[in-house]
């Protein structure tokens, strides 16, 4: 379960974190500027004080002379000085005998609030100024009085303030963030990692999914609690073991009881709801047992019931459920299968593994059983009316003679069963590799010379031509594909070179599906062969289908970088009828993209997509095929939109190989007369 962020541990930290920072930081910057405003209180105080000192004998002459000139001198000189305001010369008598005062304006808020801090009063230098002459006592006769200019020396404590405002709130912010992230590394993704892991556990077996201990928290507090959480997993794993076997377990088998069966059937359905998947409920029942225990005695018999179930376990995914129900009779549950196939697959198998028990504690016993397949939701809508519809559907099969499955819908029993003959047979072929190749050609668009084949494989069974479509899924479900593939690039190869040594290098492609691309050992197979049959890797070109490649591009690409090195070329087929992430496709290592029929189709009246991929493919520098050619002015469309080859039914329909092999041998002789030429 993810936590919406905006009730996250996380941002919770983050705003305590920067709101703690701006809090302390704000209390800090507010000392800073109580102290800078005293500072530059005295700093204005001192300088006019030292003006004052500086003008005493000028000022002094002038008041003592009464000359006004100098004395307008002097106060022109101490104006001059940024932080006065205003000055004046009083004599004794009180009288202003020259004053200059500053033009201010009223300021604004900010202005007039640091005025107020700086300068409560209005200060002001008084300096005395004595008698010049020594037939007179040194006396006093009148004073320089110096006024300070608040809002000059507020404009500056502003200028200051805004800039220890911002760096401030920036270094407060970027401390917070700071904190935040400590906190985040050292506490809550620790945290949610092992939430994460305790969401891993599975309820049934939690001491085999003991927590890790988080890199670097061994002797924290957290290695303290993932510690003491292992314990109680211990501790509940064998308090709970003998009461979990007793009243979920069957005794004998160990089997899932009909108490748990119908709790995880009803699980089963709730994860299905959500998925919008399904699942099938399978009631197995074995045919004849009652003569086992007649003949053989129920020790016997109580054997055979553990060996099938042994048999039923090891038939089924872990995700699945088996159970006995009772006497002879056993349920499974097959969560998330694809459809009626799968479960028939898995019926199947059942069937195969119970007919191949035969010895049980030294006695030869053949056993066959029944078996009822009911699908959700198609068949029943909860737990009691699935495991009543499969019930039906097994006594069916019993009616029938026993050793089979019945669906609950015969229509789909038809269709299992001759999917069943279909993978039968075609296992058949697959082990006699009776399978055969058609090679489609393809041109240049231009010049219409012979480029290359597109390798297509073919099955005869009883004489008719089952289409690719039918059974290549097949072969895919059940793993053949493996072989078969094997068998294609084996004999594709092989031609290649045949070809190659009689007539000349031409490239056959072939097409690789989502299973063999994700064997592990796909690109020293294709090594292998290319060295088995003496092949040029020129000779090989890989076929993947768009979605195949996109599905998991980060798990395909070390294979496709093998194989590029090998020098085999790849193309995307079907290229724009997935999803394609440009990014990727720039990455992956790529020959040729293949435009699917479905654009060339639409050719030449909506050739939107068509011409975009042929640009898209000249920007990166890749080569492009279009499928499906069949009229002349699709052909002159993609030729002159810059396609570079061409495949579809107007070049030619999938030849057999010594057809294809004749085509060959023509286009060389055509270049080697023209040569001649």
């Amino acid at each position: 379960m993810s936590i919406p962020l905006l009730r996250s541990l996380t941002l919770k930290q983050a705003i305590h974190a920067i709101f703690a920072a701006f809090v302390i930081g704000f209390a800090i910057t507010a000392v800073e500027f109580g102290w800078t405003a005293t500072r530059e209180r005295a700093i204005a105080l001192d300088r006019v004080t030292e003006v004052a000192m500086l003008m005493d004998g000028a000022a002094t002459t002038a008041a003592w002379t009464l000359d006004h000139g100098l004395a307008e001198q002097v106060l022109t000189g101490v104006m001059a000085v940024r932080t006065v305001g205003w000055a004046d010369i009083i004599l004794d008598n009180n009288l202003v005998f020259i004053r200059r005062e500053r033009a201010t304006s009223p300021g604004g808020f900010l202005e007039r609030a640091a005025t107020a801090l700086l300068f409560v009063d209005r200060p002001q230098i008084d300096r005395p100024l004595l008698t010049p002459t020594d037939a007179l006592p040194h006396a006093p006769f009148a004073h320089l009085r110096i006024g300070i200019d608040p809002v000059a020396v507020a404009d500056r404590f502003l200028d200051y303030a805004a800039t220890t405002l911002v760096a401030g709130v920036l270094r407060n912010l970027l401390i917070g963030l700071a904190m935040a992230l400590v906190f985040h590394r050292l506490l809550t993704r620790p945290l949610v990692r092992i939430g994460y892991a305790v969401a891993q556990i599975d309820p049934a077996k939690p001491q085999s999914q003991t927590l890790a201990v988080p890199r670097g928290h061994a002797d924290d507090e957290l290695g303290y609690l993932v510690s003491r959480f292992n314990d109680t997993l211990v501790l509940l794993e064998r308090e709970h073991a003998e009461l979990r076997r007793l009243v979920t377990r069957c005794t004998l088998t160990g089997l899932a009881n009909r108490t748990l069966l119908i709790d995880r059937l009803g699980h089963a359905i709730e994860v299905v709801n959500r998925t919008q998947g399904k699942l099938a409920v399978l009631h197995v029942d074995l045919d004849r047992f009652k003569r086992v225990n007649e003949s053989l005695g129920h020790d016997i018999g109580d054997a055979l019931l553990i060996r099938v179930a042994e048999r039923l376990n090891d038939c089924v995914r872990r995700c699945d459920t088996v159970g006995r129900l009772g006497s002879d009779e056993f349920l499974v549950i097959l969560e998330r299968v694809s459809g009626s196939d799968e479960a028939a697959m898995v019926a199947g198998r059942l069937l195969s593994a119970l007919h191949r028990l035969s010895d049980v504690d030294g006695h030869h016993i053949h056993i066959t059983a029944s078996v009822g397949i009911a699908l959700y939701p198609n068949d029943g809508a909860d737990e009691q009316a699935l495991m009543r519809m499969a019930d039906a559907a097994m006594q069916a099969a019993k009616a029938d003679g026993g050793g089979q499955f019945v669906f609950y819908t015969r229509e789909m029993t038809e269709r299992a069963m001759a999917r069943l003959r279909l993978e039968a047979s075609l296992r058949a072929a697959a082990e006699r590799q009776d399978f055969e190749l058609a090679y489609q050609p393809k041109i240049n668009a231009a010049s219409g010379r012979l480029t290359g084949f597109e390798a297509l494989i073919r099955w005869r069974l009883d004489g008719a031509l089952i289409p690719p479509m039918e059974f290549i899924p097949v072969a895919e479900d059940t793993g053949l594909i493996i072989d078969i593939g094997a068998w294609v690039l084996d004999e594709a190869c092989r031609t290649a070179t045949r070809w190659s040594l009689d007539h000349g290098p031409l490239p056959i492609a072939v097409n690789v599906s989502a299973r063999q691309l994700a064997d592990a050992g796909f690109a020293e197979l294709v090594e292998s062969t290319l060295r088995r049959n003496g092949t040029s890797a020129e000779l090989l070109e890989i076929e993947i289908t768009e979605t195949v490649i996109m599905k998991n591009v980060l798990h395909h690409l070390p294979t496709l970088n093998r194989l590029r090195a090998l020098g085999v070329r790849i193309a995307i087929d079907d290229f724009g009828t997935g999803y394609s992430s440009l990014a990727y496709l720039r990455q992956l290592p790529v020959d040729v993209l293949k435009i699917d029929r479905s654009f060339v189709n639409d050719l030449p009246h909506a050739p939107d997509i068509a011409s975009t991929v042929i640009a898209l493919a000249q920007r990166l520098m890749l080569s492009t095929v279009a499928e499906g050619v069949e009229t002349i002015e699709q052909q002159r469309w993609l030729a002159e939109a810059g396609c570079d080859c061409l495949q579809g039914y107007l070049i030619s329909r999938p030849v057999s190989a010594d057809a294809a092999e004749a085509m060959v041998m023509g286009a060389f002789a055509r270049e080697d007369m023209a040569l001649t030429a």
